[in-house]
C-alpha cells in the first residue's frame, strides 16, 4: 500500500503542528521518520492513520483520499502501533493480540481457524508464547510492548505504522524486532513507516529517512544524503559526524558535543 501526503496542516488547539508536509511512500519502502522532540513526528502518523483530521490538505492511500475508505477496509489494510496505547485490565496476552484480527472478522462470526492461526504466529513471531494466559497490566513494560507488536502483527496490514516500537524493549528485541520488520517488508511487501529516536538504528536499518523539524519536512532520502554534519547541527543540535563502524562497515553517527544557544 502507497500513502502521499500533500501540504498537510494539523492544528491542535493553538498549536500549528503540522505546517504543510509532503511526501510520498511508495508500496514496499522501509521508511523512518526522524527530528527533535516535539516536531510533529507522532502527529504526522496519527494523522495517517486518520486518527487525527486535518486542518488543511490531505492523505491519500492508494491514491484515493484516506476518507474514501471505509473504516474496517482501511484497518484490514492499515494498522498503527502507537506508543501511548492504553494497558487493557482484566485481558489475557491471548486476548489481546486476537484484537488485531477483528477488522477481519463479520459481524455475524467468531474466530475462524485462519484468525487463530494468525494470532499463534504473531505470538510466536514476537517471542512471548510463555506469556500467552497472563493478564497484560501484569506484564513489565518491554513484555507490554512485545504484545503491542504481536497484536499489530496479527491485523497483517500491508501498511504498517510504528510509533516509538523500540521503547522498553531491551537489546535482544529491539534488534529482533528491527529484523523482523526486514522481514516482513523484504518476504511478505509490507510497507513500513516508523517513528524513530534513535538515528544509527535508522540509517543501518532503513533504506529512507524523512527529517522533520518545528512542524516541517526538511530532508528526505536515504541516509548517505541526508544524514550529514550540517542537518546534524542543525535540527538536531550536535556537532557530530558520519563514520563507519571498524567491524560492519555500518554508518555510526561520531557525536562530539552539542551546540550552544536556542
Amino acid at each position: 500500500m502507497s500513502i502521499s501526503v500533500h501540504d498537510l496542516h494539523v492544528r491542535l488547539g493553538a498549536n500549528h503542528v503540522l505546517k504543510g508536509v509532503d511526501f510520498s511512500v511508495e508500496t514496499g519502502e522501509r521508511v523512518a521518520i526522524l527530528g527533535p522532540n516535539g516536531c510533529g513526528k507522532s502527529t504526522l502518523l496519527r494523522t495517517i492513520a486518520g486518527i487525527l483530521k486535518p486542518s488543511s490538505g490531505e492523505v491519500r492511500l492508494d491514491g484515493d483520499p484516506l476518507h474514501a475508505h471505509r473504516r474496517r477496509v482501511r484497518a484490514q489494510k492499515m494498522g498503527l502501533l502507537n506508543h501511548a496505547d492504553v494497558v487493557p485490565m482484566m485481558t489475557t496476552v491471548r486476548d489481546h493480540v486476537a484484537i488485531g484480527r477483528h477488522p477481519h472478522r463479520s459481524f455475524l462470526r467468531e474466530g475462524s481457524v485462519e484468525d487463530a492461526a494468525c494470532i499463534d504466529e504473531a505470538i510466536r513471531f514476537c517471542e512471548i508464547e510463555h506469556l500467552a494466559d497472563r493478564r497484560v497490566e501484569r506484564l513489565s513494560g518491554g513484555e507490554r510492548q512485545r504484545v503491542r507488536l504481536a497484536t499489530l502483527f496479527a491485523q497483517a496490514p500491508s501498511l504498517m505504522l510504528l510509533d516509538e516500537p523500540l521503547t522498553g524493549l531491551d537489546l535482544e528485541h529491539r534488534y529482533g524486532l528491527l529484523h523482523m520488520l526486514e522481514d516482513l517488508n523484504r518476504e511478505h511487501g509490507r510497507t513500513v513507516l516508523v517513528v524513530l529516536h534513535d538515528l544509527d538504528i535508522a540509517m543501518r536499518f532503513f533504506d529512507r529517512l524523512l527529517v522533520m523539524r518545528d512542524g516541517q519536512l526538511v530532508a528526505d532520502g536515504p541516509s548517505d544524503e541526508v544524514m550529514t554534519a550540517e542537518l546534524l547541527e542543525t535540527v538536531f543540535r550536535i556537532q557530530a559526524t558520519v563514520g563507519c563502524e571498524p567491524v560492519t562497515k555500518q554508518p555510526v553517527i561520531v557525536c562530539q558535543r552539542g551546540v550552544a544557544g536556542p
